[in-house]
């Protein structure tokens, strides 16, 4: 719990922070002039000097006072401006998100912006904000979270996993096709919690929207408000903490999984692998796995996985085509909308291994 109000805490001071600086520049100025008047008057009564600094130091205590006063008035303002939509505006969010400069921020269990025929147009607007300077931020649900499948049989989509690997792979195309001095600015992570609103943040404002029992949040109300009012903080919070609580960190190790083989007790090669997770199991492929373990041979091979949520665990590695057919082609479904694959891959990218627990621990 304290924990949960520290961040919070934390989270009110960084979007509190321009107001601080305002209010700690107005009051210092003021102390400076006013001992200035003072040092002057006693040197010399009634100087220009000793004047012109407590006129200037009593103009910034107005000044002070003043934006105290009309800083909550303007909050109360934006409150108020706060717009209903019977459902989200796509085509605004795609040309406010194309004309941002500071801040994208995107809480979804999946966003369907990335889907049919608004995929292209929305990556060119995310495109646009990173041009322009801003940092675009995007949660997306774990797609092998109990979460996830509870939202899809909520939406009665079975293939709710499969959405959040397709986004992952716009955002990871987006990323390659970015300048070295944007990439940094896309940052993507996945949560695991249960999913309870969605936010999509462009600058000071956002459209916010509460997930329904039943139904798309696109197509039930949406709220566009300032960031600053308390419902946007109340959202803005909820991303932080999902933001710093998400077990993978960039979309990096969203995308890719670093593993040691081992054969006989003995490390041997550590590699790079694509991965999905299906009902909990692993399964990697990749172009440098599969020259691994031609090189080593599959008797005897395990593997371990450079993760949090794998740590002192060893799994032998099989191959997944033996596995029954419906298990198969759901991983290599998952596969296809994670990276794309497709019968034009080469053909050692579809090798796909599966994992499987063994009674061994790491050392």
């Amino acid at each position: 719990m304290s924990g949960t109000w520290w961040m919070r805490g934390r989270n009110t001071l960084r979007r509190r922070r321009r107001h601080v600086l305002v209010l700690v520049a107005l009051a210092g100025g003021a102390i400076w002039m006013i001992v200035q008047a003072w040092q002057a008057s006693r040197r010399e009564t009634g100087s220009f000097a000793g004047d012109l600094y407590l006129n200037i130091g009593a103009a910034l205590i107005m000044t002070l006072l003043t934006y105290v006063v009309l800083n909550p008035l303007f909050r109360e303002l934006q409150t108020v401006s706060i717009i209903e939509h019977p459902r989200l505006d796509r085509d605004a969010l795609i040309e406010r998100v194309a004309q941002c400069r500071e801040t994208v921020a995107i809480l979804e269990t999946w966003t369907s912006m990335l889907e049919g025929p608004y995929a292209t147009r929305f990556v060119a607007a995310l495109r646009s904000a990173l041009a322009n300077g801003a940092t675009v931020k995007v949660l997306l649900l774990d797609p092998d979270s109990p979460a996830v499948r509870l939202r899809g049989e909520e939406l009665r989509r079975r293939d709710a996993s499969v959405a959040i690997l397709n986004n992952l792979w716009h955002l990871a195309r987006l990323r390659e096709e970015l300048p070295e001095t944007a990439r940094a600015r896309l940052q993507v992570r996945v949560y695991s919690a249960a999913p309870s609103v969605q936010m999509y943040r462009w600058d000071g404002k956002a459209f916010i929207s509460f997930f329904p029992v039943q139904g798309s949040t696109f197509d039930t109300q949406q709220i566009e408000a300032f960031v600053s009012t308390p419902l946007g903080e109340f959202v803005d919070d909820r991303f932080a903490e999902l933001w710093e609580t998400a077990p993978l960190e960039d979309l990096e190790a969203c995308l890719s999984l670093r593993l040691c083989l081992r054969q006989a007790g003995r490390d041997l090669e550590t590699c790079e692998a694509l991965y999905v997770r299906s009902d909990g199991d692993w399964y990697i492929a990749g172009t440098d796995l599969v020259r691994n373990v031609a090189r080593h041979g599959l008797a005897g091979l395990s593997v371990v996985l450079d993760r949090p949520e794998a740590a002192g665990e060893v799994f032998a590695i099989g191959e997944a085509d033996e596995l029954a057919p419906e298990v198969y082609n759901r991983v290599l479904e998952l596969f296809r909308a994670k990276y794309g694959l497709d019968g034009r891959q080469d053909t050692e990218n579809r090798v796909i291994f599966n994992l499987a627990t063994t009674s061994l621990t790491t050392v």
